[in-house]
């Protein structure tokens, strides 16, 4: 009855050591989270440049490295939902040109990119006013029902209605999932280049 309980921690170890790694994969997690800590850092810091501290890693773990970076600056690419959210995509965009090699192709794809950014504003906002002109005929009926009832007149917001508050939201999902199966598309096309 001597048996040693061992701890969550000690029974992992055990596992972990049982598991046998290529030199590659061990690479690879050595050097993806430091590209990744890379890219968030350029991404916060105007001035920082990541090239200048690629150079300070060996050529063979570079690759790793950039692949970190990429897959970060590649997440932070979004369909735009406020001001900060479009200078995050820029400023990744900006990330990935420092790092592909094939930078007209990139460039091409950045363009798609933003255009894409572009009309998918232009029908987020044509989708609100539709939303807001529909609810708004529903609600005319409503709010003159009531106003003859109160004998006064009723001022009903109908943006805070939760009923539009909840179509809004659901139309908008829809048009943001169509504009995201595009967007990863583009993204796909960025990882593919060189």
């Amino acid at each position: 009855m001597a048996e040693k309980i061992k701890s969550a921690y000690e029974k992992a170890l055990e596992r972990a050591a049982s598991v046998k790694l290529e030199a590659a994969d061990l690479k690879r997690l050595e050097y993806f989270p430091q590209g990744q800590s890379l890219a968030a850092k350029f991404l916060r810091e105007k001035d920082f440049d990541p090239l200048g501290v690629l150079k300070s890693f060996k050529e063979e773990d570079l690759p790793y490295v950039r692949e970190g970076m990429e897959e970060t600056f590649l997440q932070n690419i979004q369909l735009p939902r406020d001001e900060e959210g479009i200078k995050t995509s820029q400023r990744a965009l900006q990330g990935l040109l420092l790092l592909k090699k094939d930078k007209s192709k990139l460039r091409k794809i950045i363009e798609e990119i933003e255009y894409l950014f572009s009309y998918y504003l232009q029908a987020q906002q044509q989708i609100f006013h539709e939303v807001k002109e529909e609810m708004g005929q529903r609600l005319a009926g409503t709010q003159e029902a009531l106003e003859r009832q109160l004998g006064m007149k009723v001022n009903i917001q109908l943006e805070r209605q939760p009923f539009f508050q909840e179509e809004w939201l659901r139309r908008e999902r829809e048009l943001s999932s169509q504009y995201e199966a595009l967007l990863n598309e583009k993204k796909e096309k960025i990882r593919r280049l060189m």
